[in-house]
């Protein structure tokens, strides 16, 4: 079976705009919700049989925008989920000595298998869920669907249909710091359960932002 899959990042959030950020369950913003606007009108003459959102509330309601206006509903699924994150970074100001203490030690030691700062999702967690997600999708009856989530989780599932099984943290690393995913960026997979030469899924088009006039 050939699919056709829409992986888009939630529009703006409160949390992206805060300047206390890292709020998990922030909701879009009012900049954020018209983004959804224009990428649901964009949406609206695709054939999409299927909206799964993250259950976190910007990505939930970024799909419940898009649906509406293919007059289907959302499903949820944590598979799609924004990566878990320090726990000791919430509540505190990006811009703070411990903030950045903390997410340096995360973004250093990415690479080095096992490593973790305290209670985050590391690399071989995020690798596996999305392994699991592409196989969530491959499984799907539906040959369209669209699937809203966060943008490291998305950039994840990305490095791994690049470059495979084979994926480690180094090149996951290398991969995120070069491939921007702005709110609402859409970016379409292709999955071809028949492929001869064993790349079921490609990468066809990423960050794609015209309907934001980008």
């Amino acid at each position: 079976m050939k699919k056709t899959i829409y992986l888009i990042r939630h529009g703006e959030s409160e949390g992206n705009i805060s300047e206390t950020g890292n709020m998990n369950h922030s909701p879009l913003s009012d900049n954020g919700r018209k983004q959804a606007e224009f990428l649901a009108k964009r949406c609206a003459g695709l054939s999409v049989k299927a909206v799964i959102t993250s259950p976190f509330e910007r990505s939930n309601e970024t799909g419940q925008i898009i649906a509406s206006s293919l007059g289907i509903a959302t499903e949820s699924s944590d598979l799609f989920a924004e990566r878990r994150k320090p726990s000791a970074a919430f509540g505190q100001v990006i811009e703070s000595p411990d903030q950045q203490k903390i997410w340096r030690s995360v973004w250093d030691n990415f690479h080095i298998p096992g490593f973790r700062h305290s209670d985050e999702e590391n690399f071989e967690d995020l690798k596996i869920r999305a392994q699991k997600a592409l196989e969530y999708l491959a499984s799907r009856s539906e040959k369209t669907i669209l699937a809203v989530t966060h943008g490291i989780f998305l950039k994840v599932i990305a490095a791994l249909v690049v470059i495979g099984p084979e994926l480690d943290g180094r090149e996951c690393r290398r991969f995120m710091s070069v491939m921007e995913i702005g709110n609402t960026g859409l970016s379409v997979f292709k999955y071809d359960s028949e492929e001869r030469f064993g790349r079921f899924w490609i990468l066809s088009t990423w960050n794609d932002q015209a309907h934001l006039g980008e």
